[in-house]
């Protein structure tokens, strides 16, 4: 099912500032304050709305090195592999994936010598990884989650 017009700019509107107040977004959709709760109460118990947050700078964290990860494992490994590696605090999102690489992971790290300390006595040392390439981000081009 597809979400409304007014829908859509109550989302849009939240995705610009999640503390953008009720009141200011009924005044901008033409709605009352009830409305845009109900619309936000039934967005949210559809699965539109996953959840309130907020982003926080990973740079201010002294978190400054983004590393792309692709990782070859043997099919019998993924389903031990997989949970382990959600447990690694320095990977931020895992996939499984197609191709040579069955699982690519974002990590975040200090610096080079984190990330080769990491490489070296933990991934390597601690998981069954075949194969396996890492890519430093240079600079981010585009780095969103899914906007209306």
């Amino acid at each position: 099912m597809m979400v409304s017009k007014i829908d859509n700019k109550i989302l849009g509107i939240l995705q610009q500032d999640v503390r953008t107040p009720i009141s200011k977004i009924a005044k901008e959709v033409g709605l009352s304050e009830n409305g845009v709760r109900y619309r936000l109460e039934k967005l949210e118990k559809e699965g539109y709305i996953k959840s309130y947050t907020i982003l926080l700078n990973p740079k201010k964290f002294g978190k400054k090195l983004l590393a792309i990860f692709n990782l070859e494992v043997e099919p019998k490994a993924m389903r031990t592999i997989l949970p382990k590696l959600t447990e690694l605090d320095e990977f931020i999102k895992i996939y499984q994936t197609t191709g040579q690489y069955s699982i690519n992971a974002i990590g975040l790290f200090d610096n080079e010598e984190s990330l080769s300390l990491f490489i070296n006595n933990k991934l390597l040392f601690e998981f069954p990884i075949q194969n396996y390439t890492v890519e430093i981000v240079m600079r981010k081009v585009k780095d969103t989650d899914y906007e209306i």
